[in-house]
């Protein structure tokens, strides 16, 4: 009976960690998915990877003490794979929210389906071409794969976090700046440019009417630029992924 005991008790601890990261990442923890679906979608993956696992885990107790430490434990690597790749995701929404606040589109949100707040509609429009991204380079399918990577550096009752994970973690979550920066470059800096001829104007013509002429001004401008500037934001977008994702590798590995 024991033994049937601790396989299921594994089987419990597989889809701990499989469902956290369901709830955090990128994608799959969108909240337009409903949670019956994202759990069943869980426990699906994670019958199906069960038997890989449980071949390797050691003998585990059944204390409920025990029991609890080890769904926490988890419950943070799961939720640790999920929420780094999301980073990359965050920075998106938050350079249209750098460029749409510019363009006076921040006065209009919309609910982002990811997170379940407002956001400003061109952040939300970047999000949405991100995703697209991420599904035509299997950013999708890496995820299950690190999933089921994860248990060969930190299998069930694994879980050493270690000083180097924890730094890595933090340069990731230091991330979204920086992201947001390349993403948007091209936009921030023709708005910039903008910025700058208006006043160059307003100083040329004291009489010109700056501010009435300068939103509808920045807001075309800005729009243009960003449909000119997509196949650079798709290329800047992949490459960042390929990093992200290797930093996800690199802290499964040290933990």
């Amino acid at each position: 009976m024991d033994f049937y005991a601790e396989k299921f008790v594994i089987f419990l601890l597989v889809f701990i960690r499989t469902v956290s990261m369901f709830a955090t990442a990128p994608l799959y923890g969108n909240q337009a998915i409903p949670a019956q679906l994202k759990i069943w979608a869980a426990a699906f993956f994670a019958f199906a990877i069960y038997p890989l696992i449980a071949a390797g885990t050691p003998s585990i107790s059944l204390d409920l003490g025990s029991l609890i430490v080890l769904g926490i434990q988890e419950a943070i690597v799961g939720s640790a794979i999920g929420f780094s790749l999301g980073i990359i995701f965050h920075g998106v929404v938050y350079a249209g929210d750098l460029f749409g606040i510019v363009m006076g589109f921040s006065i209009s949100s919309v609910i982002d389906p990811q997170n379940g707040f407002d956001v400003p509609v061109i952040g939300q429009f970047e999000y949405v071409i991100a995703i697209f991204i991420f599904l035509i380079l299997n950013g999708h399918l890496f995820l299950l794969q690190a999933l089921r990577t994860s248990y060969s550096a930190v299998p069930v009752s694994g879980l050493k976090v270690s000083g180097e994970a924890v730094d890595t973690f933090v340069r990731l979550t230091g991330m979204v700046f920086l992201t947001a920066i390349k993403v948007g470059a091209p936009v921030i800096v023709s708005l910039f440019l903008t910025d700058v001829l208006l006043g160059i104007m307003s100083r040329m013509v004291p009489q010109l009417n700056v501010f009435f002429i300068g939103m509808p001004l920045k807001a075309s401008i800005g729009l243009f630029t960003i449909m000119a500037s997509l196949p650079f934001f798709v290329f800047v977008f992949g490459k960042l992924l390929d990093v992200f994702e290797r930093d996800v590798v690199e802290m499964i590995r040290l933990m």
